[in-house]
């Protein structure tokens, strides 16, 4: 049989290869929990890329409509500029090649047999915008409460406040 000193010899030699094998799990599973930590992590680093990377690209389509946006604003803005112009000419042309030659004709043929002169139409236009002026101001005053008046409160909140 085995002498005693090659049993002990046996048993050192479990005892340091047990030893290195606890060791080496303890080792093992550090580096297993470290793993599974760094993939967490990674998979959260990858996650918010992702999140972020369809953010901006949400942000970035929000910018390219806006752009758009300003685009077509701007077209209708020099569309409108240049139709408004051509207005003005028109204006100008009528009132002062039509309009105002015949008022002052019509005006004289009044005059002559004893007629009141006609409004120019300038007159007329600033009594309409004095009138449109004026509605306006008293819609405005309407909708938002003067000092004067006091606020009442609604029934509800009486009777709520009778019950107390």
């Amino acid at each position: 049989m085995f002498s005693i000193e090659s049993q002990q010899q046996s048993l050192k030699a479990i005892r340091d290869s047990t030893q290195s094998l606890l060791n080496c799990k303890a080792n093992l599973i550090q580096n297993i929990e470290s793993l599974d930590h760094k993939e967490k992590i990674l998979d959260e680093i990858v996650s918010e890329r992702q999140r972020l990377t369809k953010e901006k690209r949400m942000l970035f389509e929000m910018i390219q409509s806006v752009q758009r946006d300003i685009e077509a604003i701007t077209e209708a803005e020099r569309s409108l500029g240049k139709e408004r112009d051509e207005l003005k000419k028109s204006v100008d042309r009528i009132r002062n090649l039509d309009y105002d030659p015949l008022h002052d004709k019509v005006n004289e043929l009044r005059s002559r047999i004893g007629l009141e002169k006609l409004p120019h139409v300038q007159q007329e236009l600033e009594a309409q915008m004095a009138r449109a002026l004026e509605k306006r101001r008293e819609n405005w005053q309407q909708a938002s409460p003067s000092p004067s008046q006091p606020i009442t409160s609604s029934p509800s909140t009486n009777r709520s406040r009778r019950r107390r």
